[in-house]
């Protein structure tokens, strides 16, 4: 845990220091980690693939640990996203978007309030994307998602919340 908290400071400290006013290039590349996931921990990442000034593609993978009733769990996860910067561009702006995806437990479910993170999920949602001068990049997205979980009794409507950093490039 002290290692991902470090983690993330020095990727706070990095985005004060390279906030220049981000004029200029445009990226066509993202790589982001998701650090509020190491906590569990899950090493989250995500790559995104400028397609046109307004328009990208996201792949997400997944995989690490959910504790619950002091038993580790595995899981893996597997997404995408499309994305349109409504307001801006890939570079910076607010973003809406389709969002779609599977959650994976070992041994097939978890226990407790954690089974209902497991199973299909599509939703949409609307963000706000920020890449600094030499290519820090943070985002954030909420929206509404559907979870089709193993029974009925665990697909319900959930909120997709992400925070991101990571870094931009040039292809």
């Amino acid at each position: 845990m002290k290692r991902s908290g470090t983690v993330f400071m020095l990727l706070l400290v990095l985005s004060i220091a390279t906030y220049a006013g981000a004029a200029g290039s445009e990226y066509d590349v993202a790589i982001t980690i998701s650090p509020f996931r190491l906590f569990n921990p899950e090493l989250f990442l995500t790559g995104e693939l400028r397609l046109a000034p307004k328009l990208s593609m996201a792949a997400m993978l997944g995989a690490g640990s959910v504790t619950e009733e002091d038993k580790a769990h595995s899981i893996a996860e597997a997404a995408s996203q499309l994305r349109y910067y409504l307001i801006g561009s890939f570079r910076h702006g607010m973003m809406v978007g389709a969002d779609a995806g599977y959650v994976g437990a070992g041994g097939g479910q978890l226990p407790g309030a954690a089974m209902y993170l497991v199973g299909l999920h599509a939703g949409g949602f609307i963000g706000y994307k920020v890449t600094m001068k030499k290519g820090f990049t943070a985002e954030a997205q909420i929206g509404p998602v559907y979870v089709w979980g193993k029974t009925k009794d665990t697909s319900e409507l959930q909120t997709l919340i992400n925070f991101n950093v990571g870094w931009s490039f040039k292809k």
